[in-house]
Parts: structure tokens; C-alpha cells; sequence
């Protein structure tokens, strides 16, 4: 078709794209600003009512507070009341001891009943007029000094009828304590000594802690001298909160209740979300009606223009009948030929663009394994640090046991990520003798509770004797077993059909320098349809939800990197898969065999190391591991943090990690280099982003050491003892 006829096609496109451009903008904006306006008036609506509901709470706990201070008073004049004490003084006056003696037992008996009921006094003391103790509850308590104490001076020169209250202090074997003192005076008004209640502020932290306002919020007290009594843990410094306080009105303390906004601003924030959603549904479905009433009204009324817009549209398929052998015929003729080959290559095209998006899945792929494998070595290096130290530390052997199970899993799931590495690039993998005897055994093992418990599937062990041997990777070996195990469990899931029920028989053997596990099923077999794409990427026969269509391309991957194959055979009784690898010789078992003997480096204490890492596990595990060794540790979780203390400290060696707030570790490496500092000799990273092409490249380039998540501690720690002694 010529150009000018194909410009003539053109303006229902641009009508389109004008009625398009005049309706959805205001509409966008309109719906946006509506949503907008009823956040902001929700948010303020909200606000106002917690401010308010947090001031009510703070004067009713001001209020419950001051209530149970006034509780205490009247404890104290109660107890200042009784007879007892008149008594005890009158006879040591008359030196009457015996009688004084029997009356303080009895005033001993009457403090301790009442300290039982009430059950908030952690001490009682009744003192004479030098501070000496004359009863003191419990009785088993050690004999103190009162006489220059704040709460003895204090009660010394108060009147009959007043009481005096301390700050808050520490009391040995108790905590933090109120002491509560009200003088004793004779009908003379002379001073005979004093009645002090020791209150357990335990009790008025419960009352601190009963109170909830959202999910974190809290209530405290802020006391004389800027000392605080917490009921809840303290917020963080940077979330934004709400905060109501009142004054006692006997004592100078403040009750404070706050709470961030986020608790009660979640939900909101959340339905703003969902609003701003479905906006973008609307417009969305708007823009397509006005696409389907625009073709509907400028949709050309001759045969031919409907005719080539349906090929336009992509049905190429449609066809122009033949009107006869005039110069319409022809051109109908014409056009039925260019359009049969335009079907042809449109098959062609979309062939291609099925291979194009299989490859854009592969790469998109490659970069979600990426971030998964760095957020996942996070974790396990922490996971796998604590395990190891515990397994190096003094514990019961049933733990130690445990945790060497945990360690153990750690490692396997390191070798999972590497084996979704595969997809992205090449990785260094173990080259070990392996026992593929010992292999097989360790899958189903693994695996033991689902063939037997779950699945309730008849196992069969045909392992050859002597065991096969391979060089090659034992962890992924295993995991090409679990792959395949698990598909054959997967294929026997309708196995009530078999009068047998369900059968797995794993078998080892050589033959011609090949070595084999084979795995075998009575399920029904690969479908005639799927044998030729089994072992491609994404290519899955399971149900939606039961499979990613990885497990067999990645057994074939490993197995090729270890010279060999996956292969299987469909049999009259279900399906057989078959891992061969090529036997390993006796020489080359022995080489493996032999291991390095490393270099053990002595500690070198006394040194100043800088621990900078946003993972808090593993920057408090590293620190642990350097302060054993007697160096001096000090640790930041933020980038920015550390970059400030390297410009006002010197350090004798830096570990940190890669990738974290505010600042890289290559920006702490610049640092130093700039500096002109000696520590640029001995920075030593420890990363878990090991797909990252940016961070590689800045390794090779500096030289710099560095550490994969999940490391070995011992590792660790041999390259930080041999950094510290290069000066």
C-alpha cells in the first residue's frame, strides 16, 4: 500500500489520542485531589481525636498515680498511729528493756501483717531519735545507716502531723524505691524517732505498663534530676508521635503518654492506597471505552479500508471476496495475497518473540535471584555465626548437637542459593570426593518424613557395593537427588490407582568409567508431549501453584558442570530419571583428599577496630569474635555513622559491609585513602550482594579482602588476626 494511502488511515489515531488527552488529565487530577482532600481531613480528624484521647489518659493516670502516692501517705499515718511505738519509747524511758523488748516484737508483728496485705513495701523501719533501727521489716534484712539519710534529716525537723517523701533511689536486692518518712513526737512534741516505708516502684511500673494507647505507644514518668520511670520500651527517636503530660499534685513529677502516629495512621494510609488503586483502575478502564466508541464512530464504511484495518489490527486471517475478474477482482486478488503473506510471517515473528520473551524472563530471573540471594545471606550469616560459636562453646552435648543440625542446614541452604546461581553466571563450586552411596542416603534422610509420613511411600535401597566414588560437589549432588525425588513423589500423588500404592526405588552403580544414581517411580510416566521439554527453564507439567518449572533444568545444569547428564526412560511401571558422572580415578581421590594445612595466626590484643554493619546480628557476632582475642571493638549500623568516626578516629583495622544506609563501604575505604590513613592496608569486607558486577569490579580494583554471608567464623577471624599483625 502506497504511503499517502497509508497517512489517510491515521487521524482515527490521532482523534483518539486528542479525546484521550482532553478527559483522562482532569479526570486523574480530579479523583487524585478527592482522595487527597479526604486523607488530609480524615488524618486531621484522627489526630485531634487520639490527642484528645491521650490527654484524658494522661490525666487519668496523673490521677491513678497521685491516688496511689496518697495510698502510701495513708500506709504511713496508719501505721504511725499505733499504740506500739508510744509504748516501746514510754518503757525504754522507765528502762523497762524487757517490757520495751516485748512491745517492739509486737510492733515487728504488726509491720510484717501489714507489709503481707499490702504487698507494695519492699522495707519497713521504725528508728529511734539517733537513726538506729528498732524494727525493721523483713526482719532478715541487713542493719543500714539512716542517720544522715535525706528521708531521717528530713523527718527529724517535720512536724507531728507532716510526712516527707525522697526522690527515687536504688535499694540493694530491690531496685528503685520511694522512701516514705513521718516523725514519731511525743505529747511533748519531742522527736522519739521515725516510721519509713520503703515503696517498690515495681508496682507503679505495672500500672505504667497496663496502660496501652496503639500497638507501641506508652506511659511514663519523668522525675527530679531528669530521671525517668518506664513502664513500656522507649520509642525510637525518629518516629513522629503524639504526646500528652500532667503534673502530680503532691510530688514534681510529670506523667507523660505518647504514641506514634503510625499506629492509629496505618489503616488510613492504607485505604488511601487502595483508593488511589482503584483511581487508577477507573482510568484505566475509561481510557479503553473511549478507545472502543472512537473506532465504533470513525470505523470506514468501504470493504477495503475495513478490510486493511482488520490487518492493521492484526487479523490477518481476513479475506476479501472475489468480485470477479474486473480491476476490483484484481486488487482483491492482490490483497488476499499480500495478506496470506503477512499470516506467514506474523507465525514467523511471534516464534521469535516467544524466544525474546523467554529470554526477558531468564534476565528478569537473574536479577531477582540476585537480590534473593543477597537478602538471604544476611540471615544466614548470622544464623550461621551464632551456630558456629555455639558449637565452640562450652554447652550440653544434646545442644551442641542441635546446633551443629543448625549449621548444617545453613550450609544447605547456602548451596540452594548457589544453585539458583546458575541462571546469572558461573560460580566456583567444591571439587571433593563423593560417595554416592552416601549421597543417596543423605536425600532420602532428608526427605524421610515425607515419603514415609506424608506420602506414605514404599522405599527400596539398591546401592552397589563398594559405593561409586566421583569428584564433584557432594551438597549439590544431594540437591540434584532432592529435585528428583521430590518429582517422583509429585508424579505418584494419584498412586491409589496402583493396586501396589506407591514405590521409590533409588539405586547406585558404575559401569565403564560412569558412575549413576538412578531414581525410580511407578507413577504415570512423562507425558508423550513434554518429553522433549522436561529439562528446559520454566517448562513445568504440575498444576498452577505446585511447580516453577526450575527443579530439572537445574539438576541437568549440575550435572553437566560435574561431566556428566540427566536423562530418564518412561517404563511399563512409571518413570525412571538417571544421574550419571563420570568415576573418579584413585589418584585423583587421593589429591582430593589431601587437604591444605592452614595457617593459624595468634591474636593480636590491644587493637582498635571499627565493626560497621546494618546487620546488628552479624556486626555484634563479628565484634564478639575480635573481643575474645582482646581487641578493642567498636560497632555502627549506619554507613554515615561510620564515616564520621573515621574522620576523628584512627583505627587499626575496619570491617565492614558493603551495601548500607547513607553510605557504602566503598565509601569508608575512600575515606581512608583520602586521609592518607594506614588502615586502607586493612579493610576487610564482608558482603552477601555476590552478583553485584559494581562491587566485584570494585574489589579487583582495590585489592581489598573480603568475606562472603555466610562466612566461616574461624575464617573470619584468621584473616583479621593476619590483617592486624601486617604492622
Amino acid at each position: 500500500m502506497p504511503i499517502p494511502n497509508v497517512l489517510k488511515l491515521l487521524p482515527p489515531t490521532r482523534l483518539s489520542a486528542k479525546l484521550l488527552y482532553a478527559i483522562l488529565p482532569p479526570t486523574l487530577l480530579a479523583i487524585c485531589g478527592v482522595a487527597w482532600l479526604q486523607y488530609h481531613l480524615a488524618r486531621t480528624e484522627i489526630l485531634g481525636a487520639i490527642n484528645k484521647e491521650i490527654n484524658f489518659l494522661a490525666q487519668r493516670t496523673a490521677d491513678n498515680v497521685d491516688e496511689l502516692l496518697d495510698q502510701r501517705r495513708r500506709d504511713l499515718f496508719t501505721l504511725s498511729e499505733t499504740p506500739l511505738i508510744a509504748d516501746h519509747y514510754h518503757n525504754v524511758d522507765f528502762r523497762l528493756f524487757d517490757e520495751a523488748a516485748a512491745y517492739r516484737k509486737e510492733l515487728e508483728l504488726y509491720l510484717s501483717r501489714f507489709a503481707e496485705r499490702s504487698a507494695s513495701y519492699a522495707r519497713m523501719w521504725y528508728l529511734d531519735a539517733g537513726g538506729r533501727e528498732i524494727v525493721r521489716v523483713p526482719a532478715r534484712a541487713a542493719e543500714e545507716a539512716h542517720s544522715r539519710r535525706d528521708y531521717f534529716v528530713q523527718a527529724r525537723t517535720a512536724r507531728r502531723d507532716e510526712w516527707t517523701v525522697s526522690s527515687i533511689e536504688t535499694l540493694a536486692g530491690v531496685g528503685s524505691v520511694l522512701y516514705f518518712a513521718k516523725p514519731i513526737r511525743d505529747e511533748r512534741d519531742v522527736f522519739r524517732g521515725a516510721l519509713v516505708l520503703a515503696y517498690d516502684l515495681s508496682h507503679l511500673r505495672e500500672a505504667l505498663r497496663a496502660i496501652e494507647v496503639g500497638r507501641r505507644g506508652r506511659a511514663y514518668l519523668r522525675t527530679g534530676g531528669g530521671r525517668t520511670l518506664e513502664g513500656r520500651p522507649v520509642l525510637e527517636a525518629k518516629l513522629e508521635r503524639l504526646s500528652a503530660s500532667r503534673s502530680l499534685k503532691r510530688q514534681p513529677w510529670t506523667v507523660v503518654v505518647e504514641a506514634p502516629f503510625d499506629d492509629f495512621l496505618g489503616p488510613l494510609r492504607t485505604i488511601y492506597n487502595a483508593t488511589m488503586l482503584i483511581a487508577a483502575v477507573a482510568i484505566l478502564a475509561l481510557a479503553s471505552m473511549l478507545l472502543l466508541l472512537v473506532r465504533s464512530i470513525t470505523r470506514p464504511i468501504a470493504t477495503l479500508v475495513e478490510a486493511a484495518r482488520a490487518v492493521g489490527a492484526g487479523y490477518l486471517s481476513h479475506r476479501i471476496p472475489e468480485p470477479g475478474p474486473d480491476e476490483l477482482g484484481t486488487l482483491a486478488v492482490a490483497f488476499n495475497r499480500m495478506t496470506s503473506r503477512l499470516e506467514r510471517n506474523s507465525r514467523l515473528n511471534s516464534e521469535l518473540q516467544a524466544q525474546l520473551i523467554q529470554a526477558e524472563k531468564l534476565s528478569a530471573v537473574g536479577q531477582l535471584i540476585a537480590s534473593v540471594a543477597h537478602e538471604l545471606n544476611n540471615p544466614l550469616g548470622a544464623i550461621s555465626g551464632y551456630a558456629q560459636m555455639a558449637l565452640l562453646g562450652e554447652c550440653p552435648p544434646a545442644l551442641k548437637d542441635d546446633m551443629r543440625h543448625v549449621y548444617d542446614n545453613v550450609l544447605r541452604c547456602r548451596k540452594v542459593v548457589d544453585n539458583l546461581l546458575f541462571f546469572v553466571r558461573k560460580s566456583r563450586h567444591e571439587r571433593k570426593k563423593v560417595d554416592l552411596n552416601r549421597a543417596a542416603s543423605a536425600a532420602l534422610e532428608l526427605l524421610e518424613y515425607r515419603l514415609l509420613k506424608t506420602e506414605d511411600v514404599a522405599v527400596v535401597k539398591k546401592l552397589a557395593d563398594p559405593a561409586p566414588e566421583v569428584a564433584g560437589d557432594f551438597q549439590e549432588l544431594v540437591q540434584v537427588l532432592l529435585n528428583l525425588i521430590n518429582n517422583a513423589c509429585d508424579a505418584m500423588r494419584l498412586a491409589s490407582r496402583y493396586p501396589e500404592g506407591k514405590r521409590l526405588v533409588v539405586s547406585t552403580g558404575a559401569a565403564a568409567g560412569r558412575a549413576f544414581i538412578a531414581v525410580e517411580d511407578n507413577g504415570p510416566g512423562v507425558p508423550e508431549h513434554a518429553k522433549d521439554s522436561v529439562f528446559l527453564a520454566f517448562f513445568t507439567t504440575k498444576s498452577a501453584g505446585h511447580g516453577t518449572g526450575l527443579g530439572l533444568s537445574i539438576c541437568r545444569q549440575i550435572a553437566q558442570d560435574h561431566g556428566g547428564d540427566v536423562s530418564f526412560e518412561n517404563r511399563a511401571s512409571g518413570c525412571v530419571f538417571r544421574l550419571e558422572l563420570p568415576e573418579a580415578s584413585p589418584s585423583e581421590l587421593d589429591r582430593l583428599e589431601a587437604p591444605a594445612e592452614p595457617v593459624e595466626h595468634p591474636p593480636v590484643p590491644g587493637k582498635r577496630v571499627l565493626v560497621a554493619d546494618d546487620e546488628m546480628d552479624i556486626a555484634e557476632l563479628i565484634a564478639r569474635l575480635l573481643r575474645e582475642d582482646g581487641d578493642e571493638v567498636q560497632v555502627v549500623l549506619r554507613g554515615d555513622e561510620a564515616l564520621k568516626l573515621l574522620e576523628t578516629n584512627s583505627y587499626d583495622l575496619l570491617i565492614s559491609d558493603v551495601e548500607m544506609e547513607h553510605a557504602k563501604g566503598s565509601d569508608l575505604y575512600a575515606k581512608l585513602v583520602e586521609r592518607g590513613d594506614r588502615a586502607s592496608d586493612r579493610v576487610l569486607f564482608v558482603t552477601g550482594d555476590v552478583l553485584n558486577a559494581r562491587v566485584l569490579e570494585f574489589f579487583s580494583r582495590t585489592g581489598c579482602e573480603y568475606l562472603v554471608k555466610p562466612f566461616d567464623i574461624h575464617e573470619l577471624r584468621q584473616t583479621a588476626r593476619r590483617l592486624l599483625a601486617r604492622f
